[in-house]
């Protein structure tokens, strides 16, 4: 059993655990005008998607404006200055209102998907 555990990766975790893979289409649906409330390694989030290619996040005690798209099936996306203003891309999963984030095959990300904008960002 140790052996299977070892083996399996963060993809195959969350599959196991009743996630689906998100399309492009469904990354867009998801977002749009909507809102996550997330973490990463760094700390807690609110990011708020008002169209298909704007968001805006806390983040840190600040709040700045960036842009998203979506190549495939594939979530990208570039603060002003956040991550060195450097473009990010990665593949998300969802079950239910959670919405994970993988990047090179690892977690990176877990959030919450939040109807509207309810923080007011």
């Amino acid at each position: 059993m140790g052996l299977v555990a070892a083996c399996s990766t963060p993809v195959m975790t969350l599959k196991s655990e009743g996630y689906q893979q998100m399309s492009g289409t469904d990354i867009r649906t998801a977002l749009v005008g909507n809102t996550l409330d997330g973490a990463d390694s760094d700390g807690d989030y609110i990011i708020y998607y008002p169209n298909s290619s704007q968001m805006r996040i806390a983040y840190q005690g600040r709040e700045e404006n960036g842009v998203w798209r979506i190549d495939g099936d594939r979530y990208c996306r570039r603060w002003q200055t956040f991550g060195n203003g450097k473009e990010r891309c990665v593949t998300m999963f969802r079950k239910g209102e959670r919405i994970d984030w993988v990047q090179k095959g690892e977690i990176t990300d877990r959030s919450i998907l939040l109807k509207g904008n309810p923080r007011g960002l």
